[in-house]
């Protein structure tokens, strides 16, 4: 039986300037050729301009758990915030279903306020994410059961602890239930025994019909508990895609140790997987 497909990425391209002053600059000028309808030679770097998304291409489809890897500076980011569409489009093209839900989990405790209660803090994530009061209100038993906070729900959201703050940002994230989760990193904070939960519920979350996770992570053990597939990028290039979860990891090391001498890289990568395995 064959998957529907969620998103199709293709020939995705995003540049930046290594220059705040060039970047701003660009933005201003590319401002000024829009509003005069003047096109402006999108694929083609400025000075001090460098790719970062080049030409990237890939298929996401329901039931996946689609973990992207790469060293710093390598695209994932970039990627992620372009299909969130935080970061505009450039070149390339995005294609979803008609009406699909995706919300991306970057900054758990973004917007929330400290001298406001948990329960209120709930009402201003929620409306961040797009759901309407009463929306809220039907998914606040779902958020207190998921947080586990129970009575410090009530309490100002300024006195918990980073642990507890990332279990309500993330169960106010779960509670939009989405076609598309986006995450980055967000499951970096909270015990183990509450991140155990939040991937549990993912690999449930995407057993329902058109449900799927985007998972970005340099944590190679959190790719080995979750991901059913791995795209490793590098340099704004998509290097390795691949339904093998423990051969592209080992694929993303030695990359990452390609300039050592042979022994020493083998030495390396066992290391690193003991460490991080």
């Amino acid at each position: 039986m064959s998957r529907q497909t969620l998103l199709t990425v293709r020939n995705l391209k995003k540049k930046f300037s290594s220059d705040i002053k060039y970047n701003m600059y660009y933005g201003i000028l590319d401002l000024i050729y829009d509003s005069f309808g003047v096109k402006v030679n999108q694929k083609k770097l400025r000075a001090n301009e460098f790719w970062a998304l080049n030409d990237v291409s890939f298929d996401f489809k329901e039931g996946e758990i689609l973990g992207i890897v790469g060293s710093n500076g390598s695209g994932k980011t970039t990627l992620m915030r372009v299909l969130s569409k935080i970061y505009p489009l450039e070149m390339g093209t995005i294609k979803g279903k008609s009406g699909q839900k995706i919300i991306p989990i970057f900054a758990l405790r973004s917007g929330m306020m400290p001298l406001f209660t948990g329960r209120e803090n709930i009402f201003i994530k929620g409306a961040m994410y797009g759901m309407s009061k009463a929306e809220i209100k039907e998914q606040m038993a779902f958020i207190e059961e998921f947080s586990e906070l129970g009575k410090h729900l009530d309490s100002p959201f300024g006195n918990y602890s980073s642990g507890m703050k990332a279990r309500l940002g993330f169960a106010v994230a779960l509670s939009t239930k989405p076609d598309v989760f986006i995450i980055d990193e967000a499951l970096a904070v909270g015990d183990s025994v509450f991140k155990a939960k939040c991937y549990d519920y993912l690999k449930d979350y995407v057993k329902q019909p058109g449900k799927g996770v985007l998972f970005v992570s340099n944590n190679i053990r959190k790719i080995l508990k979750v991901a059913t597939r791995v795209l490793v990028m590098d340099n704004g290039n998509l290097i390795y895609n691949s339904e093998d979860i423990t051969a592209s990891l080992n694929f993303y090391i030695s990359h990452c140790l390609r300039d050592l001498e042979e022994g020493k890289k083998q030495k390396m990568l066992l290391k690193i997987q003991n460490y991080d395995m």
